[in-house]
């Protein structure tokens, strides 16, 4: 397959930063080259001194299936994770819309001191607190405490579910990963 899409790993944390592909053209050593990449991108990779994993997450025949899912997992990655940071952000209105609907439809749980309550969504919630969407969707990107003492977490938020999706069961993944340092 000439074509593929990959990801780059900091070092060590294996936490992914970057996601590329080499649907313009199918060069097949575009996942190890280190020209033309974001400014982000250097300045994450300068300060694991100049190191960065590589792996090859799924494979394809065809250059426009290739660039769907490069969008797709970076929309997934920034979105629910916050991962990916040093992708611009190219993603169409309909996949924006798509995935809107479905991460304000997830179930969330809020955490103060001892106590735990659960909602449906980020809607819900946002009604029940009177807290802004946006802010709570902030929160549980960042994971960091709200001002009221409130901490957001997804339900069902863990690695396994990215790891599902960029993992899942079918025929354009092949397993591959190559560590690489730079």
């Amino acid at each position: 397959m000439k074509y593929y899409v990959y990801v780059h790993k900091i070092p060590r944390t294996n936490i992914i930063f970057y996601v590329g592909s080499n649907w313009q053209g199918g060069n097949p050593e575009r996942a190890y080259e280190t020209r033309n990449r974001p400014i982000k991108w250097h300045e994450v990779v300068v300060n694991y001194y100049g190191g960065f994993n590589v792996e090859i997450v799924a494979r394809f025949d065809n250059a426009e299936e290739c660039y769907q899912f490069e969008m797709e997992s970076i929309a997934i990655l920034q979105d629910e994770f916050g991962y990916a940071w040093c992708n611009n952000e190219r993603k169409t209105e309909e996949l924006k819309t798509r995935l809107r609907e479905k991460i304000s439809s997830k179930q969330i749980v809020v955490i103060k001191n001892n106590e735990r309550m659960v909602f449906d969504s980020i809607r819900y919630a946002s009604q029940q607190l009177n807290i802004k969407r946006p802010t709570i969707h902030n929160y549980l990107k960042t994971g960091k405490i709200h001002s009221s003492g409130y901490r957001f977490e997804y339900i069902d938020k863990n690695l396994d579910e990215m790891q599902s999706f960029l993992y899942n069961d079918d025929s354009r993944m092949n397993g591959e990963v190559v560590k690489s340092t730079f």
